[in-house]
């Protein structure tokens, strides 16, 4: 009977969770959030909430697996605040670092379906973050805190080399709400999430250990995924590069490398 109590309470207390970041969602916008979903039908804000809510749950499910008894609900309590608090302050930094120099409220008011991607792929790829962080039985929190921040650089650092690698910038992309380069952001956002994911999950075994393995591990998975991205693009897509589909606005192929990029790195993070 405790086990079904401690589930619904454990059920209670995510949509106390998941109402709460609703509530700082919209405290950081200048309008009415519930208005622009329910009568403007607005898509990107939509997709913005879309991320926040699956990316919390995402976040928790480290935490929640833990809960055994009625003594772990204050403990997962306090440790769900604490998810909340990091989710949107890794949230905010993203804003500033992949879409810097525009307001990305602004963007998604008016309906900019790139931006509402990006956002949404960043939450959700935050959540997996810090699902990994929280995973291990070892450690504290200045640990799990460390290793989200590097988790967090080097995907920020990845989205910067496709960048170059693919020949395209995400700000201009957004501004001409090209949707191919919404949807290559927010995909390589999960893709290497999930990758990171599995470079700092585990238990903490020493500062010089578990830094050389997540190092070794994020820079093995993040080449690993380049050279297969490009192998399956020659083999799915013989007729076009994923560069001149994301500059070109060939959103049907871009979705299709982003299925197959966050396949591989299901694959990856099995592996390394």
């Amino acid at each position: 009977m405790e086990k079904y109590l401690v589930m619904l309470i454990c059920i209670a207390l995510v949509i106390v969770f998941l109402f709460l970041s609703k509530k700082i969602a919209d405290a950081v916008t200048r309008f009415d959030d519930d208005i622009q979903i329910s009568q403007n039908d607005n898509l990107a804000i939509a997709l913005r909430r879309f991320g926040i809510f699956v990316g919390l749950c995402i976040a928790m499910q480290a935490l929640i697996s833990n809960v055994s008894s009625y003594m772990d609900i204050a403990f997962f309590g306090v440790y769900g605040l604490m998810v909340v608090v990091i989710f949107f302050a890794a949230h905010f930094i993203n804003d500033f670092v992949i879409i810097p120099n525009v307001s990305n409220n602004e963007l998604v008011k008016t309906g900019n379906v790139p931006t509402g991607l990006i956002e949404a792929g960043a939450f959700i790829a935050t959540g997996i973050l810090v699902n990994g962080a929280f995973s291990g039985n070892e450690g504290g929190i200045l640990s799990a805190a460390a290793f989200f921040f590097l988790g967090q650089v080097v995907m920020i650092a990845a989205i910067f080399i496709h960048e170059k690698i693919y020949r395209f910038d995400v700000v201009q992309c957004v501004k001409d709400n090209n949707l191919s380069a919404g949807v290559a952001v927010a995909g390589l956002l999960i893709a290497y999430s999930i990758i990171l994911r599995a470079s700092i999950a585990g238990n903490f075994t020493g500062w010089v250990q578990s830094l050389a393995a997540f190092a070794v591990s994020a820079v093995t998975g993040m080449i690993a995924l380049i050279i297969f991205e490009k192998i399956a693009a020659l083999i799915f897509l013989p007729k076009t590069s994923i560069g001149d589909a994301i500059r070109g606005g060939n959103t049907a192929a871009v979705v299709l490398v982003q299925a197959i990029t966050i396949a591989l790195s299901l694959t990856i993070s099995q592996l390394i």
